[in-house]
């Protein structure tokens, strides 16, 4: 179990604050999908500010994803269903979702370190926050409004660690260990709610199953509205920051983020 020094939940990405390490959460789907995507053998996930932006990075070697209003994207390779992705034999997935990848953005501005969190690699998340960390847990909600799935997953994040907590953090503590189970609050959500009127319940399910992935996701990088992330190689190499060219780099992805107002953003086409 892992201690940090303040441990704080916001529950939409407006209310992020500025912390050392934020974890963001989008389990119904883009997170699921991002670390499913990383263990498929995908190189790395390009998280996109919308569609257009996506649109803009297809090529060779590269695998359009994602969703709006929960439905595929026409045109895309993928929608966001993190079960139906193939194998990535090392080409990189473009996604661009309505919540998750807005929300990673945000959070890479606010915070000096990102890692992306879902049920599926709870374990993974809580044995590489490192001690003494500042912490936020930041829920991608739904159109801006509160998401019960990721509530309750941050709830169990935040009950395997120690520190100090803000309300907030008690608050989905509380709420987590109100279930049973990981997979009766998917269930209830309005999200879970839109899956199955598109027929795509399969993934809730999918996404309910807790710590069956070993993949840290985390971000590299941040330029011209897409975040970088890749996979951690489990010895806890992801705190070591690399540009999106793969170089070592002290700079943290909010510095990132700040620099690359100040200068030629590096194209990913």
């Amino acid at each position: 179990m892992g201690e940090t020094a303040s441990i704080d939940v916001a529950f939409l990405p407006s209310e992020v604050r500025p912390a050392e390490l934020a974890v963001v959460l989008d389990v119904l789907r883009a997170s699921s999908t991002i670390a499913a995507a990383l263990s498929a053998g995908y190189s790395r996930v390009l998280c996109c500010k919308d569609p257009e932006r996506a649109e803009e990075l297809r090529g060779p070697g590269r695998v359009l994803a994602g969703e709006q209003e929960c439905r595929p994207i026409p045109g895309f390779d993928y929608g966001n269903s993190p079960g139906k992705l193939e194998a990535g034999d090392g080409r990189e997935l473009v996604l661009s979702t309505t919540n998750g990848c807005p929300a990673i953005l945000a959070a890479a501005e606010a915070s000096d370190e990102v890692l992306i969190g879902a049920l599926l690699n709870l374990d993974a998340l809580v044995e590489a926050i490192p001690p003494g960390a500042d912490l936020s847990v930041v829920c991608s909600g739904t159109h801006g409004r509160f998401a019960l799935e990721d509530a309750y997953a941050a709830g169990r994040l935040v009950a395997r660690l120690r520190g100090e907590r803000t309300d907030a953090a008690r608050a989905a503590e509380r709420l987590a260990s109100a279930y049973p189970n990981a997979y009766e609050p998917l269930d209830e959500s309005a999200d879970a709610a839109v899956l199955k009127e598109i027929d795509q319940e399969d993934d809730i399910a999918f996404c309910a199953r807790e710590s069956v992935l070993a993949t840290l996701p985390y971000v590299t990088g941040v330029s011209s509205g897409v975040a970088t992330v890749s996979a951690s190689d489990g010895t806890g190499r992801w705190r070591e920051r690399s540009n999106a060219d793969g170089k070592a780099s002290e700079e943290t992805p909010r510095e990132r983020n700040k620099l690359s107002l100040m200068r030629t953003a590096r194209s990913f086409s």
